[in-house]
């Protein structure tokens, strides 16, 4: 598996199925739903959140099976507009962050650090950009509908490509109604799997040391670039 494919997974923390065919609410009630995520996020100088990541298979999501052969659980740092430091703990450490210009993949117990440029992720960080600020500009790409469901406590939002992504199908963004924080991040690939963010312990935070979101690999790191 080449490093920019296995980049992937953890850059598509936010970002990388079944073809949904929801009914659209009324444009309405997402302008409300898309108003509340940015009242509650758009403007904090900075945002952290625990998160569990799950990888499903298309077998696996069309069983609906609890087993999942790839969870990780950390913990992400954002700063708008695009510093992003994620710090995986388990299974194993990682550490992937970005100060919106160059973007490095740590591996820890294998000593490798993969940089790359983050011009090339462009699309991927806007996006996290955007919903992490309050789906700020995602009309401009994206169909937005809210998908009917029995949950009460929840809204979901279904967000599709238009123009269509080639790996990406849809995303679909978890909303707690009592106070619009970001629940559930799902991104749905073109082959029927997914990878399913679960956030918690949201907290707003005002400074970041100097730093914080560049990477100085070890003098023992073996550093390997992608352009």
């Amino acid at each position: 598996m080449s490093s920019r494919s296995r980049l992937t997974i953890p850059l598509f923390l936010f970002l990388s199925g079944f073809m949904f065919v929801g009914q659209a609410l009324p444009d309405d009630n997402v302008s409300t739903v898309i108003q509340g995520i940015r009242d509650r996020y758009e403007n904090a100088t900075g945002i952290t959140a625990e998160y569990t990541r799950e990888a499903i298979s298309k077998t696996m999501a069309m069983l609906g099976a609890a087993d999942r052969h790839d969870v990780a659980q950390g913990r992400l740092y954002f700063k708008p507009p695009h510093s992003l430091r994620l710090e995986q703990i388990t299974p194993q450490e990682e550490l992937l962050l970005t100060d919106g210009q160059t973007l490095w993949w740590y591996l820890p117990l294998k000593q490798e650090a993969y940089r790359y440029s983050a011009a090339e992720f462009g699309r991927e960080l806007r996006l996290l950009s955007d919903i992490l600020m309050g789906i700020r500009d995602t009309r401009d790409n994206f169909q937005i509908t809210l998908k009917p469901h029995p949950e009460t406590n929840t809204y979901h939002l279904l967000l599709n490509p238009d123009p269509p992504w080639i790996d990406i199908d849809h995303l679909e963004v978890i909303v707690l109604r009592e106070d619009f924080a970001i629940k559930q991040v799902e991104i749905h690939n073109k082959v029927g799997g997914l990878s399913r963010f679960i956030l918690s312990g949201w907290q707003e935070r005002d400074h970041f040391n100097k730093g914080f979101f560049c990477f100085s690999p070890p003098p023992n790191a073996k550093i390997i670039d992608n352009k």
